[in-house]
């Protein structure tokens, strides 16, 4: 038996829960502690006893986190300060689900202890609704963030279409700093094709101000109306939003959709509405994804079996072949403080040319 702890950083997911209670089935024969409030929690020693039937089946279909959440800039001095409070508390394994900030706190803790003799084993449980983890073909969270957005923004462009005459311009922003998986997601038409966006902005791709007043004129003479999707990352310059923020941990408020509105009625003299859908993307469990919610807790059940194996520094990987999902552990060096951003066949501005990623994404999605 070993005593093994587990915590989430960064912020919540729809299905995260289910990764805490697949962790704790697949730990049952282990002494299992909760880490409360993510890296704070952490380093003030915030730990309590848990089992799988402390966090109820409802619970995973539930947004939020049941562990609690949150950022710090982590300095060496909480590194230290971690390290003494494992082991004081008779940690023998560490699992933290989040994404790459996450992986690279979970590297650094695995450094240092190795540094200074500790034995530990670390592992990290894939997370995040950006999609942006290197070692993954797709990451849990991002599957119902996704979903929700396939379900809701041809709704808008219904209601666009309806409002057209009063407001020939709406523009749709999502989250993704620094990626742009999410607006790639609310492209989403197979179901609704006459209520395809036109236009498509993400942070791989350098905004052109005059190509996007182009764009936008040009479907404002084909359909009557412009309805444009933007990632909050695309055209950071026009916004103060603090994108490059150590560890995300300054809040971004959303807004370039609105700047990309005002830019449209001062250019063109129409009138644009700019919708910043926020936080309910990553936080409808009413629309989660149930692959999404099953390949979530698999991750857990696979973290607690390699950390029982006393295994170290590495991260769950999810890969697909031949339509399943696969499990492979990753290198967390070849994870931690990276982005993966849209490849490149799939960056573009017009959401016709995106039918191969949406083949990639339809699995994902669930049933409906």
């Amino acid at each position: 038996m070993m005593r093994l702890l587990i915590g989430q950083t960064g912020a919540p997911t729809s299905v995260v829960n289910a990764s805490l209670r697949g962790f704790l089935e697949a730990a049952a024969d282990h002494d299992v502690l909760a880490l409360r409030g993510g890296p704070d929690g952490l380093v003030e020693g915030r730990l309590t006893p848990v089992t799988a039937a402390d966090v109820p089946v409802v619970a995973t279909r539930h947004g939020g986190s049941w562990l609690g959440a949150g950022r710090r800039a982590v300095t060496e001095e909480d590194l230290d300060t971690a390290l003494d409070v494992l082991a004081v508390n008779g940690v023998e394994g560490l699992a933290l689900i989040g994404g790459n900030g996450t992986m690279a706190l979970l590297h650094a803790l695995a450094n240092r202890a190795a540094a200074t003799g500790r034995e530990l084993s670390v592992v990290g449980i894939p997370k995040t609704v950006d999609n942006d983890l290197v070692g993954v073909d797709h990451c849990p969270g991002y599957g119902s963030a996704a979903r929700y957005l396939t379900k809701v923004v041809p709704d808008l462009a219904r209601d666009h279409a309806a409002m057209s005459g009063i407001e020939p311009v709406r523009i749709v922003e999502t989250l993704g700093r620094s990626v742009g998986w999410l607006a790639l997601a609310a492209t989403w038409h197979r179901d609704d094709p006459a209520y395809a966006p036109h236009l498509v902005l993400i942070p791989e791709l350098t905004f052109d101000r005059a190509a996007f007043l182009t764009a936008v004129r040009d479907a404002l003479r084909a359909h009557g109306r412009a309805f444009v999707v933007v990632s909050e990352g695309a055209a950071s310059e026009l916004t103060d939003d603090p994108f490059e923020a150590v560890n995300h941990t300054r809040i971004i408020l959303g807004g370039v959709s609105r700047a990309l509105a005002g830019l449209v009625s001062t250019e063109l003299g129409v009138a644009a509405r700019g919708e910043v859908l926020g936080m309910v993307q990553r936080s409808s469990g009413a629309l989660a994804s149930d692959v999404d919610r099953a390949e979530a807790a698999e991750a857990g059940r696979h973290a607690a079996k390699l950390l029982a194996d006393r295994a170290t520094g590495l991260m769950v990987g999810l890969h697909r072949s031949a339509g399943q999902t696969g499990y492979d552990p990753v290198p967390l060096a070849e994870v931690a403080g990276r982005t993966r951003p849209v490849p490149p066949q799939w960056r573009s501005t017009n959401p016709a040319d995106l039918g191969d990623f949406h083949d990639w994404l339809s699995p994902l999605l669930g049933q409906n």
